[in-house]
């Protein structure tokens, strides 16, 4: 066959008439792996141009108004044999470009996410850590990290960085960006408008989200919905990571300061008349208190306490800091100033599990001594509670009261600071 007779056999096979033949073709080859085998296809509501011309192609009757059937096979063969001398699937690559290999791309996609996420699902953090699987789990069900990066394995990278930067967490008065620019090299990457912080913030709420289910209080202050800016820099905060000095702050009542700074001076003036005070971090960045060495410094966890202490005893409330849920930076850094000055602590919170991981975190910190919280305080007050407490959280402990969890776990109720206000009050008369 000679090369002109090829070309105008091809040439004429680009007519128009061919096309709804040639779309259709390629439509199924892409769908089944590019197979010829299978069943016919049907061409109807063919024109009286291309009904004809489409049958001589195939070698059928363009007679009557039934659709033409084609199988694939025999199309091929044909165009071999024909003077075209051309395959099916080399012919419409040849009109149009390469055909898609729909399920070779769908098998490649799933085996792209299966590597991809096999290795972040296999990052360390996720061993021990059931709100951390739950998280993995989701957002790599709701596509959210895929969406964010582009791409199914930059999803999966982008995820495994997340964990990374959990890692590092809880941390130790740093800011935002110079955590940022430690684990990323950017001062940035952590932004609430950046892909790494926006899917690390959803981390901190499902944490957050966990530890108020372990509370049975709610949210013990803080907010765990998506929320605006202020409970953005909360939720860092809880990790000790400080998105400005100015929106994290500490309730403290009567502490006895004889420093000669700013700050002393504002402590001294709402002790003089017990009024409560709240300091930023940035006022306690450089502060000198001037406790004096032994000063017993009375730590709870509500707030509702230091309003209580305020109201009933005024001016006549010993010192008393509230870390108001789990400690923030402004929190820690006060009772760092107050341990440099020699003070000690004794420390009073909810008997849930939320209190007591949020105790172990402070007397381990601070060598605190505990205040009514320990078994023989618990088992005192739990006929008067109400609210069931549930399983134990994992891993949670009371080394200050050996067999706290166990009559915790026993009793199965939840005593709240303000259940034990009376008492509270009592303790804090005396200076």
């Amino acid at each position: 066959m000679s090369d002109e007779r090829r070309v105008a056999a091809r040439a004429a096979l680009r007519g128009a008439e061919y096309g709804p033949l040639w779309v259709k073709a390629r439509r199924r080859l892409e769908r089944n792996g590019l197979s010829l085998e299978g069943t016919p296809l049907r061409l109807d509501g063919l024109n009286p141009a291309q009904r004809p011309a489409i049958a001589g192609l195939l070698g059928t009757s363009a007679a009557g108004d039934k659709p033409l059937s084609v199988r694939l096979e025999n199309l091929d063969g044909r165009l071999r044999r024909g003077a075209a001398a051309v395959g099916l699937v080399e012919w419409l690559e040849a009109l149009d470009g390469p055909i898609r290999n729909r399920p070779a791309e769908r098998a490649g996609a799933q085996a792209e996410r299966e590597t991809s996420w096999s290795r972040t699902e296999a990052h360390p953090m996720l061993v021990e850590r059931g709100e951390l699987r739950a998280w993995i789990a989701e957002v790599r069900r709701s596509g959210a990290a895929t969406r964010m990066a582009g791409s199914v394995s930059a999803g999966a990278e982008l995820a495994s960085r997340v964990l990374d930067v959990v890692a590092v967490l809880p941390a130790s008065h740093i800011t935002l960006a110079q955590l940022g620019a430690q684990l990323t090299g950017d001062a940035h990457a952590l932004d609430r408008d950046r892909a790494l912080g926006r899917l690390v913030d959803s981390v901190l709420r499902a944490m957050s989200a966990v530890a108020d289910e372990e509370s049975d209080t709610g949210t013990r202050g803080e907010v765990t919905s998506v929320g605006g800016a202020n409970d953005w820099r909360r939720r860092w905060a809880r990790q000790g990571v400080i998105c400005d000095d100015l929106s994290v702050s500490t309730l403290v009542l009567n502490l006895p300061t004889s420093g000669t700074d700013l700050i002393a001076a504002v402590l001294s003036d709402h002790a003089s008349c017990g009024e409560p005070v709240r300091l930023t971090l940035r006022q306690l960045a450089e502060a000198e208190l001037g406790i004096k060495k032994g000063t017993l410094v009375r730590i709870c966890e509500n707030p509702s306490v230091v309003a209580h202490a305020a109201t009933t005893l005024e001016g006549d409330s010993a010192p008393l800091v509230c870390v108001e849920g789990q400690p923030n930076t402004a929190v820690l850094r006060l009772l760092d100033l107050l341990t440099a000055d020699g003070a000690v602590f004794a420390y009073h919170g909810d008997f849930d599990w939320g209190g007591l991981r949020i105790a172990k975190a402070i007397i381990d910190r601070y060598d605190v001594n505990p205040w009514r919280f320990g078994v023989d305080d618990y088992l005192a007050a739990a006929p008067s509670g109400t609210l069931t407490l549930g399983p134990p959280a994992t891993g949670v402990a009371a080394p200050w009261s050996p067999g706290l969890v166990e009559a915790m776990t026993a009793h199965n109720v939840a005593i709240h600071e303000e259940q034990v206000l009376d008492h509270l009050l009592a303790d804090l008369t005396t200076r």
